[in-house]
């Protein structure tokens, strides 16, 4: 497959993502936060694909790069509603395809980068989502942070999600998995981070948090 097809696919994928979650919102069959999850994690799981689809990081990084222009413009104008309502101050969705970017460029490369960068990302979608809804559902019991609060429910939600996210994510892209203590400290990192990020931060502070923590403990433990 030519890189020019697999960002073709890319651009449709997120399409149909964002589309589907509108249609959806429209028909009062989902919450604008479910919305927002939804986008979250579908956008998120086509890192994978994208480990997989593209040859060069510079034709991979065009996507995301795209989608920061675009969500600025939408967060601005309030194209996409699925993403903006509600939102408020939260830059959650310009912060999220830039993670994506500098994942690629800074990792791609590198020997076992791939795996990390799916795993930063797939965290994020996976374990941010898991997160939201476990700890409005069921978070009772709660601990401050800063002006906010997280849930216990909602934090071992992300967590155990994380676990699995990083496994798969490595099996995915053909790497091994990574010793057990890398996986528990890259989930553990994941889900601190999360928990601290405040106004949609935690999108840039767990992919990127969670994947150096990845990469430099993925040999240290072998």
């Amino acid at each position: 497959m030519t890189d020019l097809l697999a960002l073709a696919l890319s651009g449709l994928w997120v399409i149909l993502i964002v589309a589907t979650a509108e249609g959806l919102r429209k028909t009062n069959r989902i919450s604008f936060a479910v919305s927002r999850k939804w986008i979250h994690i579908g956008v998120g799981t086509w890192i994978i694909p994208t480990t997989l689809l593209f040859r060069s990081p510079w034709w991979a990084v065009l996507g995301p790069l795209a989608f920061i222009g675009l969500n600025l413009l939408s967060r601005k104008r309030r194209l996409i509603r699925s993403m903006e309502e509600e939102a408020g101050e939260n830059v959650g969705a310009v912060l999220f395809p830039l993670s994506f970017a500098l994942l690629i460029l800074g990792l791609w490369p590198r020997e076992g980068g791939r795996c990390a960068a799916a795993a930063g990302i797939l965290c994020l979608a996976w374990g941010d989502a898991a997160a939201a809804l476990i700890g409005r559902r069921f978070g009772r019991h709660r601990y401050a942070v800063g002006t906010g609060w997280r849930s216990y429910e909602g934090s071992t939600a992300m967590f155990l999600v994380s676990l699995v996210a990083i496994c798969l994510a490595c099996v995915a892209t053909g790497n091994r998995i990574y010793p057990w203590p890398t996986v528990l400290l890259g989930a553990l990192a994941s889900t601190l981070l999360e928990a601290v990020g405040r106004r949609g931060f935690d999108n840039l502070w767990v992919p990127v948090g969670t994947a150096l923590t990845l990469f430099a403990l993925g040999t240290r433990f072998a």
